[in-house]
C-alpha cells in the first residue's frame, strides 16, 4: 500500500516545500516583494507568509503519517482550489502591477498543480482501499 501513497505523500511534501519558501519570501522580503509587485501594504504579505507557512507545517504533519488521512488531504486540494480561484480577482481587478499579476499568476500555476496531484494521490489510495475492501 505505501507505493500506492506515494504520489499523495510526495505532493504534499512539494507543496509544503513550495509553501515553506513562498511564506520565508513573504515573511522576511515583505516590503522589498511589496515594492515590486505594487502591493501598498506589505502586512499584507506578512500576514500571508505566516499562515503560509502554518499551512506548510500541516502539510509536512500529513505527509508524515504512516497512512494518509485523506478527508484531511481532500481539504488540502480544496484549499489549494481557493487559493487559485481567490488570485483570479487580484489579478482582474488590477490589484498587482503587471509583474505582480505575472508572479500571482505563476503562484496560482504551481498551487494548481500540487491540487491536482494531491487529488490524483487520493484517488489512487481509494482505489486500492476500495479493490483491498472488495477482496
Amino acid at each position: 500500500m505505501s507505493d500506492r501513497q506515494n504520489l499523495l505523500r510526495n505532493s504534499l511534501r512539494g507543496n509544503a516545500a513550495f509553501s515553506t519558501l513562498s511564506g520565508l519570501a513573504f515573511v522576511l522580503g515583505a516590503d522589498a516583494v511589496a515594492g515590486a509587485i505594487g502591493l501598498g501594504d506589505a502586512r499584507i504579505l506578512t500576514v500571508t507568509g505566516v499562515q503560509l507557512l502554518g499551512f506548510a507545517a500541516l502539510l509536512v504533519y500529513l505527509a508524515s503519517r504512516a497512512t494518509l488521512h485523506l478527508p484531511t488531504a481532500m481539504l488540502i486540494v480544496w484549499a489549494d482550489l481557493a487559493w487559485v480561484v481567490g488570485t483570479i480577482p487580484v489579478v482582474a481587478l488590477d490589484v498587482l502591477n503587471r509583474t505582480g499579476s505575472i508572479g500571482a499568476v505563476a503562484i496560482a500555476d504551481g498551487v494548481l498543480l500540487f491540487a491536482v496531484l494531491q487529488y490524483l494521490g487520493v484517488r489512487r489510495i481509494r482505489g486500492e482501499r476500495a479493490v483491498a475492501a472488495a477482496s
